[in-house]
């Protein structure tokens, strides 16, 4: 009786191990990668201009690009958007096609900072909700959506927006016995 040997299927590692957070790793630095090469195929100048434009960031912070009045109207019309170009170090901002933004919204739903879609725009603000969110951090308030920290490196977008969705409790917010 011959029995054939088989290799045993090797199973993926327990979830919180130390080879499963590789594995994560290791697919968060590829996915950078393919997003940075996305960006940069396709980034367009940002021509230095009188308009201002806010967009929010991950950690729900403004951050103003100055431009021309020809690019601001682009990026109301849809036609260009504002994209995260992840470095090794941190989380730069640059303009893209509309096309390219829609390409890196399919990898990464965060790696989109604004695009004015018709169906559904991404990043959209009021000037009523810019200048709100302006005097909140003015104030020192905390952002409204910190949902990741942009130089973390290793975090998968999944596991970020589930913790987006928890709210988790503010610091010194224990009950105090009545």
């Amino acid at each position: 009786m011959e029995a054939e040997a088989r290799p045993v299927p090797k199973l993926p590692p327990l979830p919180g191990s130390k080879a499963a957070q590789r594995m994560e790793s290791k697919k968060q630095v590829e996915q950078d990668r393919k997003l940075r090469e996305l960006v940069l195929g396709g980034q367009v100048p940002v021509d230095v201009g009188a308009t201002v434009f806010y967009f929010m960031t991950r950690k729900g912070k403004l951050r103003r690009l100055e431009l021309t009045e020809t690019q601001a109207k682009q990026l109301e019309d849809g036609t260009l958007g504002v994209v995260e170009r992840p470095e090794p170090a941190q989380i730069e901002h640059s303009l893209v096609p509309a096309a390219v933004a829609e390409q890196m919204y399919t990898l990464s739903k965060k790696a989109v900072r604004f695009l004015n879609r018709k169906e559904s725009p991404i990043g959209f603000m009021s000037d009523d909700q810019v200048k709100e969110q302006q005097a909140a951090e003015a104030r020192g308030d905390e952002p409204k959506e910190d949902t990741d920290d942009e130089s973390a490196e290793g975090e998968d977008t999944a596991t970020a927006e589930a913790a987006a969705e928890t709210p988790a409790a503010p610091e010194g917010s224990e009950p105090t016995p009545s």
